[in-house]
């Protein structure tokens, strides 16, 4: 590695001849350009890469982000027995920085709908605190006047509306992100496990409850039922746990 050099991610079709990853890598360059954001991984540019001596294919130069994603982390925390004194709160910040990401999302112009948030696609930069960063546009859309009506994304966090092909919007995202605070939390996707979870000491019991609140009001059946993301945001940010300065090595 050069000296200062920038560390980079390059992404890249996980198969040759895959025109539909291809076509998906151009999506996310062509929406990459109009975000920056802290919480959104970074997007440097784009590039031709030529691998063992193939066709060009389309590779997009992102942000490294050192955590690796959101799941995986999770499952690092536990296994080192970090999670029962920090991991909470240290989920609680992540999830903060993706309602956070998604608000931006949400409130441009035209709106762009990520369709694909769960844990993989949520990066975690190892900080004290650490913080999330979202990531792969390649099933994202802008949101113009008509609703979409195609069945895209991951079944176990995809909202019902989009599951049914009816039309969508963004709270189809914010379906999702629910779904994303039950595994995260509990390692399932079963609503009523956040309650039963247990949660050590007056802050963590706190945590706890605002979660829950806030994970039952995303997974609500009708969509016009959900909060926005800015409303998330908002309860989140309600009671705010103090920054940690705990120091982990993963």
């Amino acid at each position: 590695m050069l000296n200062h050099a920038t560390e980079v991610a390059i992404k890249i079709p996980k198969t040759r001849f895959q025109s539909r990853e291809e076509s998906q890598l151009a999506n996310e360059m062509r929406l990459f350009r109009h975000i920056r954001h802290s919480n959104i991984v970074l997007f440097h540019g784009a590039t031709l890469m030529v691998i063992n001596g193939g066709s060009p294919c389309l590779g997009l130069v992102l942000e490294w982000v050192n955590g690796g994603n959101f799941g995986e982390y999770m499952q690092q925390l536990r296994s080192n027995a970090v999670f029962e004194a920090d991991g909470h709160a240290f989920a609680y910040k992540i999830l903060l920085d993706v309602a956070r990401g998604m608000t931006y999302l949400h409130k441009l112009t035209p709106v762009i709908l990520h369709l694909d948030l769960k844990p993989a696609n949520i990066l975690v930069d190892k900080c004290v605190p650490p913080k999330g960063k979202i990531t792969d546009l390649g099933l994202s859309r802008f949101a113009r006047n008509s609703l979409l009506q195609h069945k895209v994304g991951t079944e176990k966090y995809m909202a019902p509306e989009v599951a049914r092909r009816t039309a969508y919007g963004p709270a189809a995202d914010v379906f999702s992100f629910g779904r994303v605070i039950i595994w995260i939390i509990t390692g399932e996707l079963c609503p009523e496990l956040i309650s039963s979870t247990s949660f050590k000491g007056q802050e963590d019991a706190c945590l706890s409850q605002t979660l829950d609140e806030v994970a039952s009001s995303c997974l609500e059946e009708e969509p016009h039922m959900r909060p926005h993301f800015f409303q998330v945001y908002d309860r989140l940010t309600t009671p705010l746990p103090p920054p940690t300065t705990t120091k982990i090595v993963l």
